[in-house]
């Protein structure tokens, strides 16, 4: 029997088990620090990631995905925050070592989202958008030049852009990884994601929320904007 391939994530939330359980099975929730999807299971048992075998709302749930298994666990914790225990298995293809070391890399990034989300805007409502860089982003020298451009070197660091149609944008440095990027602005997230290691582009998503009791998402229109200013800003840096 070959050795089960396992991927586990504990991560402390300054939240509920009821606030981490609406951020992670709900279009909103999920929006404001993965993307915009429904994990919720529909009357057959099926969500959009899976077939979802265990259902518990407020204490967790798990999808069983072709040969990929995903197990969400909530615990409380004394004062009111809690503790969210991922696990994920699978990682059949023949380049399992990539592919495992790529979705580690990966979860780390995305419950490191979850906990500054929760920590920093919570209930806030967020708009999600993606960009891509060129083609010819697909190396580990790119996304060196990409951390060089933003002077990223370090947790902590202040970054500062322009960003065409938009205007400045001021952040600071709340993650740096092998190959993956997090700022964090008044307003934003900013994920950068380094995937070479796939073969693929550089990539950003941008979850940018709205403050204020009366807050609403932007328009589908302002929505198109800021992903075509993003996708302008990747291809400029690539082309210098």
């Amino acid at each position: 029997m070959s050795e089960e391939r396992r991927i586990e994530v504990e991560v402390p939330l300054e939240g509920t088990p009821e606030q981490v359980w609406d951020a992670i099975t709900t279009v909103e929730g999920m929006t404001a620090w993965f993307a915009p999807m429904n994990p919720a299971p529909d009357e057959n048992g099926i969500s959009a990631d899976g077939v979802v075998t265990r259902w518990e709302p407020g204490h967790g749930y798990a999808v069983q995905a072709g040969e990929s298994s995903y197990e969400y666990l909530i615990e409380a914790v004394d004062g009111g925050s809690a503790v969210l225990r991922f696990a994920q298995t699978g990682f059949q293809s023949d380049d399992w070592e990539a592919e495992y070391e790529v979705t580690a890399r990966g979860w780390d990034f995305y419950f490191h989202t979850l906990e500054v989300y929760l920590s920093e805007f919570r209930g806030q409502p967020a708009t999600y958008v993606v960009a891509e860089g060129p083609q010819w982003s697909n190396t580990a020298e790119a996304w060196g030049k990409l951390l060089e451009v933003l002077g990223a070197s370090a947790v902590g660091d202040t970054v500062e852009l322009d960003l065409y149609g938009v205007g400045p944008v001021t952040g600071e440095v709340d993650y740096l990884g092998p190959s993956q990027l997090g700022i964090r602005t008044d307003q934003a997230l900013l994920r950068f994601h380094g995937r070479h290691l796939l073969g693929m582009s550089v990539a950003l998503g941008h979850h940018y929320y709205q403050r204020g009791r009366r807050a609403r998402p932007v328009s589908a229109e302002d929505a198109r904007r800021l992903e075509d200013a993003w996708q302008s800003w990747l291809t400029e840096v690539f082309l210098v």
